[in-house]
């Protein structure tokens, strides 16, 4: 990762800690590929961050069992994880 990646990485991070949702960056050195496929079997919901998601202020989504779900804003990625959150609490 660069520094303006990792740096778009820590802000989306801080951003959703700051909504007590549970995040990790994933900065190892294992390429793409590798990096999607091990959340999907932990079947989490994960955001990746290119250049083009960067200069849009966005995030491409993925989520277990649907795939790519394409580029969103970041405020709605956000909104929507939270909404999620939200229909599984009691």
């Amino acid at each position: 990762m660069r520094n303006s990646d990792k740096a778009c990485a820590r802000k989306t991070l801080k951003e959703l800690r700051g909504h007590q949702v549970p995040a990790e960056i994933d900065d190892s050195t294992d390429k793409i590929n590798g990096k999607i496929q091990r959340a999907e079997q932990m079947r989490v919901r994960m955001f990746v961050i290119g250049k083009r998601d960067m200069d849009a202020n966005a995030v491409s989504v993925r989520v277990h069992g649907k795939g790519n779900l394409g580029a969103k804003p970041r405020s709605e990625a956000t909104a929507e994880i939270l909404d999620s959150i939200k229909a599984r609490t009691p």
